[in-house]
């Protein structure tokens, strides 16, 4: 087997497009670009989250009443690296980490989307 065959990181470092879904449930021509699990920026979204947690837990955070979407939104955040196709009033909306940011804190059911994606490889590999 060729070596090349055996590389990913590249591949994951430079993302690939997740369609998004729309408020009526149906897949949209909506996209973002993220990075998949094989990628600097997952390891070390992963590791952050993993600090958090640690975090929560010596500050006796109670988990049966905590809410973890804004730490998968940060996640989530830190692993995308453009869109497409997300308009506002009918015009391109700029992708920036704040609008990024606005647009998953609000669409819980996204960021779930992304996570899903991120859990299959294949999503980032050619073959």
């Amino acid at each position: 087997m060729e070596l090349e065959s055996l590389v990913t990181k590249q591949a994951h470092e430079s993302g690939a497009k997740c369609q998004l879904i729309g408020s009526d449930g149906n897949i949209a021509d909506a996209y973002v670009v993220v990075q998949g699990p094989d990628s600097p920026a997952f390891r070390m979204a992963k590791r952050k989250q993993r600090k958090n947690i640690i975090d929560l837990q010596e500050s006796k955070t109670n988990f049966d009443d905590y809410d973890f979407m804004p730490l998968d939104v940060d996640f989530v955040c830190s692993l995308i690296i453009d869109w497409g196709n997300i308009t506002k009033d009918g015009k391109a909306v700029k992708f920036t980490a704040e609008a990024c940011k606005s647009l998953f804190d609000n669409s819980p059911v996204n960021v779930e989307r992304v996570l899903d994606f991120c859990g299959e490889r294949e999503n980032f590999t050619k073959g």
